[in-house]
């Protein structure tokens, strides 16, 4: 964001009109020209300490305050900036990826940030048949920076585009579709380039995710891999191989593997044909190998990927005059046979001697079928209930003759068991001519799903014509059940925004999740006619939200709506909300508590999030005291340009800003900070367990505080001081939850405070067991298995126990998956139960479980083989 010197720049974009996508891949650079090639990707640094470094693995986005020139009928900004942030959030929800995005506020970018941010800003000039563009921009030279040893290259600002005038997308903001393409937008500028599995990072015309599962596997791998968490990737497995043609590498081609349950993962090849498949669960795959397509309307490279770059800035070309093919050399998925990937195993040389051909036979494939009330809405890249049969339209490049009549050759098939097609049914359907001046042609063929279906399945098509093969992974996706549906919303509103709805529809139940602009209401009941009783995210009086439920299959109530406007829910309170701060300046370098006083504000616990317009001011916790007060502790870079920012708060989709309010500093020489999270001395984790001792990190201290005093909560705390650490337990019978840590001089020197969180005591596991079979040095239990745990103090500070999400087990630092959390008494202890993931080593183990940044001491299990 407003940056002064002139940096590389990436272009990424999602088009209105592209085929078929590529697989997860990065911006790549290679050292030199000639192999091995070894990818250095464009990443965020998630090394906080270096000049390009982001904090906290957190990286900004802030929100232009100029806003769009136009928006759909009944549209408004603040619900465009409560989709936008609820877009960033899907990325936050992959466990096994690092990164996180975090609202950095509404901001006019007139002022130069020094700190890595996305910025989402509004262009007149994105180029007809784009919906949108992204672009990251990394250090201007990179041979320079790699010379120090490093092993990717820095995002140092992506800039999300979106159009000015929002009216092109025909959709709200508030609509799936717009949903997903800042989704998609937001993959971009974390690092990811398109795919070809049908998933979010594809281009609109093939992805098949839902705002109910808006990622799929190729997604999370990509985002997982290039910034691993948890010790991913272990328990996956690997492919690896070479594309060839006649005998020589073929650079960019797309390796494609699509499980027998519909999970699709692929990558590119490297410029000398070599590929290698990553994080790929355990199973059996059908891989294939097919060139990217061409550039569409406003793409400048076919399917718009940035090419692999050397280092000083020559592109690898892509080769793509080849045909597509399954492994072993055939067109025919029954033929090929089926690689078996193995848990921390590489399947190796799965090769490929492609035959060259101009160009693909078929590309460019859309699906549909006629779903919701009396079959009469077209739903692309459908959720089709395994009780219902019948047509499957679809559109492509290349499938239709002379005289509206199929290709001749064209054979459509289903590929695995999830359904059917007769191929005696395949039939010309209808020609639409479209804005630019084209046809699209569309065929139909029956489709008849597997009835046994009882979890959702992604179903790919095999197209062959001419000798050409096209595969469209998640053509569509079988589901055990129908959608769910929405026919009205009623409801409250009291006079702090508590606002309670009941959903009436159909298909509705326990798992059902209600969403307002895709902010998750909480679910009172389920009423004895079916309806929900929801308690709604907060909002401002006179906001109208849309309304939408979201099933455990993965399907949503908007998905058989069409033109349809969804229920909508208009809020009756407050009136008039407004924010003031009890500080209203912070010196560069320095950490700092500040409190946010609302005024018919509703600040919701777990739905608060603040930004300063600049990602030079770092919000690094928020405290909920009540529905009118926030306490925060905040950190400005020691880089921060002094100036005058803004402060946003959002809580649910109520969002208040005070513009040019807020002072960043010049530096003072004598200026001292206690810096923030303080920490747990026994785990270096945010957060203090009662009894435990406080670790403090502080900048500007006397190298002695003779004299010197610490209040926690008031209460004087002794502590002591060494290289620049205070170190102080706890004072007894703090009560639990946030506190003001103040330190005072003799001579009046100026501490600002910050707060602490007391926690509850940490979780202390006190038995496993494999069944009824307790485990010990002696009784090993083994990967599959679902072990119990007995834990105590798992309880926070209210009382409340954890949901299976929220608990962390890891076994050798793997991460394990969590099934369930159970209480066992009245004082915080809990069971948990969870299934040993494939990679863990045998022997014996140490063992932690963690909630928040609550971790217990290690517990050692014996692992068997």
């Amino acid at each position: 964001m407003r940056r002064l010197a002139r940096v590389a720049m990436i272009l990424a974009g999602l088009g209105l009109l592209s085929p078929f996508a590529s697989a997860y891949y990065y911006w790549i650079y290679f050292a030199g020209r000639s192999g091995p090639f070894t990818a250095i990707p464009v990443k965020f640094d998630l090394a906080a300490g270096d000049q390009h470094g982001v904090q906290n693995n957190t990286v900004p986005f802030m929100i232009s305050t100029e806003g769009p020139t136009a928006m759909m009928p009944g549209d408004t900004f603040s619900n465009l900036v409560n989709q936008i942030r609820a877009a960033a959030n899907v990325w936050n929800s992959v466990g096994t990826s690092a990164i996180r995005l975090a609202f950095g506020g509404l901001s006019p970018m007139t002022t130069p940030d020094t700190a890595p941010e996305v910025d989402v800003v509004f262009s007149p000039e994105i180029q007809p048949g784009l919906l949108a563009l992204t672009l990251p921009t990394t250090v201007d030279v990179p041979a320079a920076y790699l010379a120090n040893g490093a092993t990717a290259l820095p995002i140092v600002n992506s800039q999300l585009q979106l159009r000015q005038d929002l009216t092109v997308y025909t959709q709200s903001s508030w609509s799936d579709t717009f949903f997903l393409v800042i989704v998609h937008e937001f993959g971009h500028s974390l690092g990811l380039q398109h795919t070809l599995t049908s998933s979010v990072m594809s281009t609109q015309i093939t992805a098949a995710t839902t705002a109910a599962a808006p990622l799929a596997a190729d997604d999370i791998a990509g985002i997982s891999l290039l910034y691993p968490a948890g010790g991913y990737p272990a328990g996956l497995g690997r492919i690896s191989g070479t594309v060839s043609l006649n005998g020589n590498g073929v650079n960019l081609a797309s390796v494609v593997a699509l499980s027998t349950n519909g999970t699709a993962i692929s990558t590119l090849t490297n410029p000398d044909g070599t590929y290698q498949i990553s994080g790929i669960p355990a199973g059996q795959y059908y891989v294939y190998a097919h060139p990217l397509p061409p550039a569409a309307e406003g793409e400048a490279y076919p399917d718009n990927i940035h090419p692999p770059q050397d280092l000083t800035g020559d592109p690898f070309p892509a080769n793509t005059s080849f045909g597509t093919q399954f492994y072993g050399g055939t067109t025919d998925w029954t033929q090929t046979p089926q690689v078996t990937v193995t848990a921390g195993n590489t399947s190796g040389s799965i090769n490929f001697s492609v035959a060259g051909r101009p160009g693909p036979a078929v590309s460019s494939m859309t699906t549909y079928a006629y779903l919701g009330p009396n079959g009469q809405t077209p739903v692309s890249q459908p959720d089709v209930p395994a009780s219902w049969y019948g047509w499957l339209v679809f559109t492509a490049n290349g499938i239709v003759g002379n005289g509206n009549q199929v290709a001749p050759g064209l054979n459509v098939s289903v590929i695995g068991g999830a359904a059917q097609v007769n191929p005696a049914t395949l039939a010309f359907f209808e020609a639409v001519p479209q804005s630019n001046g084209t046809v699209a042609d569309y065929l139909q063929i029956a489709l008849y799903p597997n009835s046994q279906i009882q979890t959702p399945t992604p179903t790919a098509l095999a197209v062959t014509l001419n000798g050409d093969l096209y595969v469209l992974p998640a053509a569509f996706t079988v589901v055990p059940n129908a959608a769910p549906a929405i026919t009205s919303v009623t409801g409250t509103t009291d006079n702090l925004g508590n606002a309670t709805a009941t959903i009436y529809g159909s298909n509705l139940n326990q798992s059902t999740r209600i969403m307002f602009d895709d902010s998750p209401a909480t679910l009172v009941r389920v009423n004895s006619d079916g309806s929900l009783l929801v308690s709604a995210p907060p909002a401002t009086a006179g906001y109208k939200a849309a309304v939408e439920a979201l099933s455990s299959d993965n399907q949503t109530s908007s998905q058989a709506l069409g033109n349809s406007l969804p229920a909508q829910f208009t809020y009756g309170a407050p009136a008039y909300p407004t924010i003031s701060l009890n500080q209203l300046a912070i010196t560069e370098g320095t950490d700092q508590m500040v409190q946010v006083n609302g005024y018919n504000t509703n600040f919701a616990q777990g739905q608060v999030q603040v930004g300063f317009g600049s990602s030079e001011i770092a919000v690094k916790s928020v405290w909920v005291i009540n529905p009118g007060l926030l306490w925060m502790n905040i950190s400005a870079s020691a880089a921060a340009p002094a100036g005058t920012t803004s402060i946003t708060v959002a809580s649910g989709l109520q969002v208040e800003t005070l513009s040019n309010t807020f002072q960043i500093a010049a530096a003072n020489p004598g200026q001292a900070s206690l810096m923030a999270p303080i920490l747990n001395q026994a785990t270096g984790l945010p957060g203090v367990p009662a009894g435990g001792v406080a670790l403090i990190n502080t900048t500007g201290l006397p190298s002695s505080l003779t004299g010197w005093t610490l209040t926690i909560s008031n209460q004087p705390a002794t502590f002591s001081f060494v290289n620049g650490q205070i170190i102080a337990p706890l004072p007894p019978g703090l009560l639990l939850g946030e506190t003001v840590v103040q330190l005072t001089s003799p001579n009046g020197m100026n501490v600002p405070p910050v707060v602490i969180e007391i926690d509850p005591p940490s979780p202390a596991v006190i038995s496993a067991a494999d069944g009824a079979v307790a485990l010990n040095a002696t009784n090993a239990a083994n990967p599959g298995d679902t072990v119990t745990l007995t834990v105590e103090n798992l309880a926070d500070a209210d009382g409340n126990y954890p949901a299976p999400s929220d608990v962390s087990v890891t076994i050798a630092g793997i991460a394990q998956t969590v099934i369930s959390v159970t209480p066992v008494n009245g004082q915080g202890a809990a069971t948990i139960q969870f299934t040993i993931s494939p990679g863990v080593p045998s022997g014996e183990q140490q063992l932690t479980v963690m909630v928040g940044n609550r971790g217990s001491g290690t517990y050692a299990i014996n692992i068997g083989s």
